[in-house]
């Protein structure tokens, strides 16, 4: 169930975005240990003109401002409610070395919010997560 959608401007190479999806779900799926195939990661790139730096559209911060020292990469996420504190920071600090490596910004400029849901506010197939899962949901949290 895990989905993350990475936001990032427009203009990174394509293998490096690629790679980022692969990287992003191999971290995820060892750290939640969680199936590749329940995994849903992908990329939103952004008009630089449509992205807000510092109250500036991001085409015009960049016209005087490095990129890596500009852009503000920003991983949203979506978990079942039932994660450790300790995987939520494993999970922080893993995306924010693939996001900072791949796409060759300032980890600092990195930021990452990660959303609990309630399996019953979330469906799959038409049915809530609680049903359907029922029996893994059953177990206590790794």
């Amino acid at each position: 169930m895990p989905v993350a959608n990475l936001h990032v401007l427009a203009g990174h190479p394509r293998e490096n975005l690629k790679q980022w999806i692969r990287e992003t779900s191999s971290a995820l799926s060892d750290i939640l240990a969680a199936p590749k195939d329940r995994l849903e990661v992908w990329v939103t790139e952004i008009d630089p003109d449509l992205w807000g730096i510092s109250g500036e559209p991001a085409s015009e911060v960049l016209a005087h401002t490095p990129r890596r020292e500009a852009e503000m990469p920003f991983i949203k996420m979506i978990l079942m409610e039932g994660r450790s504190v300790e995987q939520f920071h494993q999970i922080i600090v893993q995306l924010n070395e693939i996001t900072a490596r791949l796409m060759d910004v300032d980890p600092e400029r990195i930021r990452i919010h990660i959303e609990q849901t309630h399996p019953d506010r979330w469906g799959i197939g038409g049915v809530p997560a609680r049903i359907r899962r029922a029996a893994e949901l059953a177990k206590p949290p790794a």
